[in-house]
């Protein structure tokens, strides 16, 4: 197991706003000791597959520093398992929500629900990838102007092959494993396309949505994989409640930040300061509890592996809150208010 380096540079805009971390936990943020070769490789893999309208969006793409995030997230990853991560979830987000030029974020939920629906079967190695004309027809109909229907039409969209072959080698690496990310991966495509997103009201279903927008189920069995960890049942059944707090953790983390706590505000009639007030002060209790709850497991006795998830549950957390305080797709929002 690859030792993980600390990471406690924060951004020079943090520095000079002199702004301290939200949670105020004695945590510390670790990342993947090969975090700068698989950045590289992560980067290097996109730029040569996958369509790019043009230059600046590659640049834009290059520095949303995806390999970055997720070796924040997994600093504890095998070597020569820690890019798998790094594909996933980039490909994930550039198919929604966290690109400019992600593909869902113009469907409707519809074509969007049909569109993933296309993707699981490959994922599964159930049928082959179209490489010739990959997603070509697919495109075409969900096409948002001439311009795109043009792209789509040359085939130039590699997702079937990219996804198809990502499965093929992470199977090939663990089987059990690697299958076990697969309905959580497909949990999390579902719920970008959930029809409950734009009917959220209320605090308590906003973070039942977010468990699973958030794709906690995935980062746990992600990690899972990427640190050749397997749990029994019995095992697993006793990390339900640290990893759902996890995920509450991660989802407010994420909004502290983020302008998804004016969602919150509205549902609790508050302004968007005392709004992010409330969410520190529940970061820092899922903390508390994450810390507790660990310490019950290892006081009624666990194996290794069950002390090394739930550190690397502990990491996840820190490493969310060290890109969310450090990302220039939240400062940025939260220097100029756009």
């Amino acid at each position: 197991m690859p030792s993980a380096i600390e990471t406690t540079a924060i951004s020079t805009q943090l520095l000079l706003k002199g702004d301290k971390s939200h949670s105020h936990s004695a945590w510390k943020a670790l990342i993947h000791p090969r975090a700068d070769e698989t950045c590289h490789e992560n980067d290097d893999y996109f730029l040569q597959h996958w369509p790019f309208s043009s230059e600046k969006s590659r640049e834009t793409f290059v520095n949303a520093g995806f390999g970055r995030v997720t070796s924040l997230y997994f600093p504890l990853p095998r070597d020569d398992r820690i890019i798998f991560a790094c594909k996933l979830l980039t490909i994930l987000f550039l198919i929604d929500g966290v690109h400019e030029e992600d593909i869902l974020e113009d469907m409707s939920l519809e074509d969007g629900e049909a569109y993933n629906a296309h993707l699981m079967p490959l994922m599964r190695g159930d049928v082959l990838p179209n490489r010739k004309g990959s997603l070509a027809m697919i495109f075409v109909k969900y096409a948002r102007t001439e311009t795109d229907c043009g792209m789509r039409e040359t085939g130039n969209i590699p997702v079937e092959f990219m996804m198809y072959d990502l499965w093929e080698e992470m199977r090939a690496a663990s089987p059990i494993l690697a299958d076990g990310i697969l309905e959580p991966t497909f949990t999390f495509m579902r719920a970008q396309t959930d029809k409950t997103r734009i009917s959220i009201k209320e605090l308590g279903h906003y973070l039942v949505y977010r468990e699973r927008d958030v794709g906690k189920a995935l980062l746990s069995a992600l990690m899972r994989f990427t640190m050749d960890l397997e749990l029994t049942p019995e095992e697993q059944a006793a990390m339900v409640a640290l990893e759902r707090n996890c995920s509450k953790q991660i989802s407010v983390v994420n909004d502290i930040w983020s302008w998804e706590k004016e969602v919150l505000a509205e549902a609790t009639n508050l302004d968007i300061a005392a709004t992010k007030r409330l969410l520190q002060a529940m970061v820092k209790e899922w903390n508390q509890v994450h810390d507790r709850l660990t310490a019950e497991q290892v006081a009624v006795g666990c194996r290794p592996a069950v002390k090394l998830y739930m550190k690397g549950l502990e990491y996840q957390m820190s490493g969310n809150e060290m890109w969310s305080r450090t990302t220039l797709r939240y400062v940025d929002k939260e220097a100029t208010g756009v």
